[in-house]
């Protein structure tokens, strides 16, 4: 199954996604794809189905059933929020421009440092070191990035002695 961290305004939910099946909190949902012409066309639950339309822009996803539209913003997938909590890496907070990077790759910092400046929402976002450590740069000036997406990896550093 594929890991998915879908966030929906405050509400962000780890839905586990496979071939025949869905888990959203834990609750297992069996279900079956409807295509037309290659094309998801909706969703069959207990043998009814649901007609269903996706589209994606950006870092949101728009998902229409049964008549209704919601609204969902895509989060980094569980490994990578662990990995991020763990390793102390700087992700993207939203979809944006990296507009300045302020460290070279290997440069070391210290905690509240900033290391570079997002570009998003026409504001321009300092991205600032989690911890002392160096840096490990994953973008540079001008790349486009997407909410969640790693930008620097933070290492350890060196203990004295």
């Amino acid at each position: 199954m594929r890991s998915v961290r879908l966030r929906q305004g405050r509400v962000v939910r780890e839905i586990r996604l496979g071939p025949e099946a869905a888990e959203l909190d834990g609750r297992r949902v069996a279900f079956e794809r409807v295509e037309r012409d290659g094309r998801l066309a909706g969703i069959r639950i207990d043998g009814r189905e649901h007609p269903v339309s996706t589209a994606a822009e950006g870092g949101r996803i728009f998902v229409w059933c049964d008549g209704v539209t919601e609204t969902f913003e895509r989060g980094a997938s569980a490994r990578a929020s662990a990995s991020r909590e763990t390793a102390g890496d700087l992700a993207s907070p939203m979809p944006g421009r990296v507009r300045s990077v302020l460290v070279e790759n290997g440069q070391s910092v210290s905690q509240g440092d900033v290391v570079l400046v997002l570009e998003a929402m026409k504001m321009e976002h300092a991205i600032r070191a989690p911890r002392d450590g160096s840096v490990r740069l994953r973008v540079a000036e001008g790349d486009l990035v997407d909410a969640g997406e790693e930008l620097a990896r933070m290492e350890e550093a060196p203990t004295p002695g």
